[in-house]
């Protein structure tokens, strides 16, 4: 089953269930956004699209769709946070060596003090990467208040945007859902050229340092 196929099925069954069931579509909302982070392949920005888009038709209330978004979207996200923080973090303190070492450790905090605001800011923007920022965030010690501040911004913006253009689009919802597609690929294929620059770079340090 591919991505399209699955957006397509809870699209219908978010519209099926809007007919009777209106409240339980809210709760759904809330979940895939919780769920999204937790599991990025599953299409919680499609959701938000299909919710503006009902919200448009009469059948469900718009900010009440925006509020389950922002609240289901900074649950998954402060979820990750506290799993990074006092999971995943003392796994690899009680493991030194193993996976990181104290002064790698260190570095992903500094990293984080130098730029952590702008990267949790511009979070929810890059997708696929955006569970691992918020769990990084746990790891590298990020303030919990900077966490939430940074994150909400992020989140509001970004499922405003969806919000919006679903509101525009009204039911040619697969238009926005080309878009998303479109937007997905674009910053997808960004992170590998920057991944792959990484990766020569990091050779090429290991190489002179052996030739030395």
């Amino acid at each position: 089953m591919d991505y399209s196929e699955i957006t397509n099925r809870v699209t219908s069954f978010l519209i099926d269930m809007a007919q009777n069931h209106a409240f339980w579509v809210y709760v759904v909302i809330y979940l895939s956004c919780v769920v999204e982070n937790l599991f990025p392949p599953f299409p919680g920005d499609a959701v938000i699209f299909v919710g503006a888009f009902l919200a448009g038709t009469g059948k469900i209330y718009l900010p009440l769709v925006f509020i389950m978004t922002f609240l289901g979207s900074m649950s998954g996200a402060l979820l990750l946070y506290a799993l990074g923080k006092r999971g995943i973090r003392k796994l690899f303190i009680f493991h030194t060596g193993i996976f990181f070492n104290d002064q790698q450790l260190k570095k992903i905090e500094n990293w984080f003090v130098k730029y952590g605001e702008k990267v949790l800011l511009f979070s929810r923007f890059i997708v696929g990467v955006r569970s691992g920022i918020a769990l990084a965030a746990g790891v590298g010690k990020v303030d919990l208040r900077k966490m939430i501040v940074y994150t909400s911004v992020s989140v509001l913006l970004w499922n405003g945007l969806l919000t919006a253009i679903a509101t525009v689009l009204k039911e040619n919802y697969h238009s926005a859902y080309k878009f998303l597609a479109t937007y997905n690929s674009i910053v997808l294929l960004l992170l590998a050229a920057v991944i792959v620059y990484w990766l020569i770079k990091l050779a090429g340090k290991k190489m002179k340092r052996g030739s030395e």
